[in-house]
């Protein structure tokens, strides 16, 4: 029974990894049949048919009755069947029996052999608690960058909260609502269905909340648990990881490099997209005030470069359509590289590496251009493909170090 309790309540499998077995020579004396490959192989887990038809029946109550999903007795029957599918399937039961043995010992092999499985994360055995570091020398401390806030008197002040109250109540229940399950398609359980196979092979787990401190302990584990230094380190991120990504370099200005690929400088463009235009004021605001996943403003390091005329020639370089657009956009400009290479180089040694810089402060607007392209040059790739397409290893570089 205690197996059988075990199975109702653990976590959902998705996929299984297995070593292939030595592939038997064909009759005509190859190596190998054909389409055999070396290495490992992947399989989605196949629940049995009473697992799969209660998974489907407490989709359907967590949708319709998520505020009383476990005190109904229909959902807890639909439970218990799906508890028999998993205790009468020899895959799951393994499986279990490892991750109980990963909870209860932990030593290394047992979770060697839990990396062969594909599970909810929730139930993975914790490595590491944010509390078990008592120094934090290593981090700024850096909070998250808010927008500035607008200074009133008391009285205007006081007029201007209460005729704004009723936009922040809407702010207020968009964010928390549909807002956040459209940013984060993981905390939906339907629409997570409709994106499994992409999650599954980006092996992406969004979270909700939280965003920086999660990252925060990832780099306390590497740092401290691990034994990596911040020099040693490059943190890489996809989509929406950008976020968090951006808060560890401008947390952590020690780490090697920070690798982006396919993510964003700011969401309000992105979330204004997908709403009415009759809505822009509302999702400006939301998307400010609960939603702010401000990466560029989190990463710039030359912010007086990156100033209007920075970014206006930046943007018309990148919306070139080819590399004969961008060279021609590029040379219009005619940047002249030696120059800036040796303005960037005299600011580092007579004021040392720490970002951000003030350099372009005291510039011609021709300066700051030419510098904006040089800079985005340097440290933006090009790579055709579809947002959850895989980087191949070639397209990984280290960036541009001065």
């Amino acid at each position: 029974m205690a197996k059988l309790l075990s199975c109702v309540l653990g976590p959902r499998l998705y996929r299984v990894y297995r070593d292939r077995e030595p592939a038997r020579p064909s009759r005509d004396g190859d190596e190998a049949a054909e389409g055999a490959q070396d290495g490992s192989w992947e399989s989605y887990y196949q629940p049995r048919t009473l697992e799969k038809h209660a998974d489907s029946i407490l989709a359907l109550a967590s949708v319709l009755w998520s505020i009383s999903y476990y005190t109904s007795p229909l959902a807890m029957f639909y439970l218990y069947r799906k508890g028999i599918g998993r205790w009468t399937n020899p895959q799951y039961i393994q499986f279990i029996t490892i991750l109980e043995d990963s909870h209860r010992i932990g030593t290394p092999e047992i979770k060697k052999k839990l990396t062969s499985y594909n599970f909810d994360f929730r139930s993975w055995p914790v490595d590491f608690r944010w509390d078990e570091v008592t120094s934090r020398s290593d981090s700024r401390g850096i909070s998250l960058l808010r927008p500035e806030p607008k200074h009133r008197s008391a009285a205007n002040g006081f007029l201007h909260a209460i005729k704004k109250l009723p936009c922040q109540i809407a702010s207020y229940i968009v964010a928390h609502t549909f807002g956040r399950r459209m940013l984060y398609p993981g905390s939906v359980y339907l629409l997570q269905k409709a994106v499994m196979p992409m999650l599954l092979q980006g092996q992406a787990r969004l979270v909700e909340e939280n965003e920086a401190n999660a990252m925060d302990v990832v780099m306390q584990y590497a740092i401290h648990r691990l034994g990596f230094l911040p020099e040693d380190i490059v943190v890489y991120a996809w989509s929406i990881g950008g976020f968090t990504a951006t808060w560890a370099a401008m947390s952590y200005p020690d780490i090697s490099a920070l690798v982006l690929d396919a993510s964003f400088d700011d969401l309000v463009p992105l979330a204004l997209k997908v709403m009415p235009e009759s809505c822009r004021g509302l999702v400006t605001r939301t998307v400010r005030q609960y939603l702010n996943l401000n990466n560029g403003e989190q990463l710039c390091r030359y912010p007086k470069v990156m100033a209007e005329e920075g970014v206006r020639v930046v943007r018309e370089w990148l919306e070139a359509s080819n590399a004969v657009e961008e060279a021609s956009v590029y040379s219009s400009y005619e940047v002249d590289e030696d120059w800036c290479l040796s303005v960037l180089s005299s600011y580092q040694a007579e004021r040392g590496g720490r970002f951000p810089w003030s350099v372009g402060e005291d510039m011609t607007p021709e300066g700051r251009r030419q510098l904006a392209l040089f800079l985005a040059r340097k440290h933006l790739r090009n790579f055709e493909a579809t947002h959850c397409t895989p980087l191949p290893p070639p397209a990984f570089r280290l960036p541009w170090h001065l």
